[in-house]
């Protein structure tokens, strides 16, 4: 009788509840996708999936995604010595938001790799130096080797390194952009632009915001952008778009403060909140107005 082994696949990549795009019908994030070099992901209405046939777990989607919503992808574990992240093989390609993690977490200074796989790395290599340099951060130095040679000798077939070369570290890094903001504290990675001239102070932005990057309190409308991930579901909320979310890194971001009015309608007597201290008619009045309906 012939039999066979039952053999145990590794879960496939998902996209969990947590993802703003199944949370909010308009949603515009897609920090998942523009990271995929494969186009593994996709949105449908209310959704979003990972193709397992496409995907090949190389890891970037969990560096950009602003809410941890992707399960069962693991960081790619890379090698290392002393400050030197080290590409000796072809493996997959890092983007700037893992590497700036690794300055970080690692303090890793500089990256080493192999003479045939330098033009690969190089883009992504310049894009963590402009961020570094923002950030006034050391840049990373890059250090190009030539390929190791193979011995094809039958006693050291089984060893992948020489026993008198240093043997190299490995490890992963965190991941998500709530643990890069654990790692730059001080410093912001998004601008959230705010145009208070078609503001009505309806407080959904602030309602909507996870990370309270936003907060309306106290007559004071605050905007800390070292909070921000940059999920844009305060954009995506405010129908008078007075709010705009842009990829922008800052050194030192300190939160911005705008003083708001409590206000009464002289035309529906209805409590309402204002950006001017004389303020006499209510945003909802102001439009009826402006219709010929008042």
């Amino acid at each position: 009788m012939r039999r066979f082994m039952n053999i145990d696949l590794p879960p496939e990549p998902l996209i969990n509840d947590s993802c703003v795009r199944k949370r909010l019908k308009n949603s515009i994030c897609d920090n998942c996708a523009t990271s995929c070099p494969v186009d593994a992901v996709s949105f449908t209405h209310m959704n979003a999936k990972i193709d397992n046939e496409l995907c090949f777990q190389c890891g970037n989607c969990l560096f950009s995604c602003p809410v941890d919503a992707i399960e069962n992808i693991v960081p790619h574990e890379r090698t290392y010595q002393n400050d030197y992240l080290v590409i000796s093989h072809d493996e997959p390609l890092a983007n700037a938001e893992e590497l700036v993690v690794w300055h970080r977490q690692y303090g890793i200074r500089g990256i080493q790799i192999a003479e045939p796989l330098v033009d690969k790395w190089l883009p992504t290599l310049a894009a963590l130096n402009l961020k570094l340099k923002t950030l006034q951060e050391p840049i990373w130095r890059l250090l190009i080797t030539q390929p190791l040679e193979v011995d094809s000798g039958r006693r050291m077939m089984l060893f992948r390194q020489k026993l008198d070369q240093k043997p190299l570290n490995k490890g992963s890094v965190k991941t998500g952009l709530n643990a890069r903001k654990q790692f730059y504290p001080e410093d912001s990675w998004f601008q959230i632009e705010l145009e208070s001239s078609s503001c009505i102070l309806c407080g959904a932005c602030a309602k909507v915001c996870d990370e309270q990057a936003i907060e309306i309190e106290n007559n004071q409308f605050s905007v800390d952008e070292k909070r921000c991930t940059g999920c844009m579901s305060c954009q995506v909320v405010c129908f008078p778009k007075s709010i705009h979310v842009h990829a922008h890194v800052a050194k030192n971001s300190e939160p911005v403060t705008y003083q708001y009015y409590d206000s009464s309608c002289h035309s529906c007597n209805l409590p309402f909140l204002s950006w001017e201290p004389d303020a006499k008619i209510c945003p909802i009045c102001a439009q009826h107005k402006k219709q010929g309906w008042l």
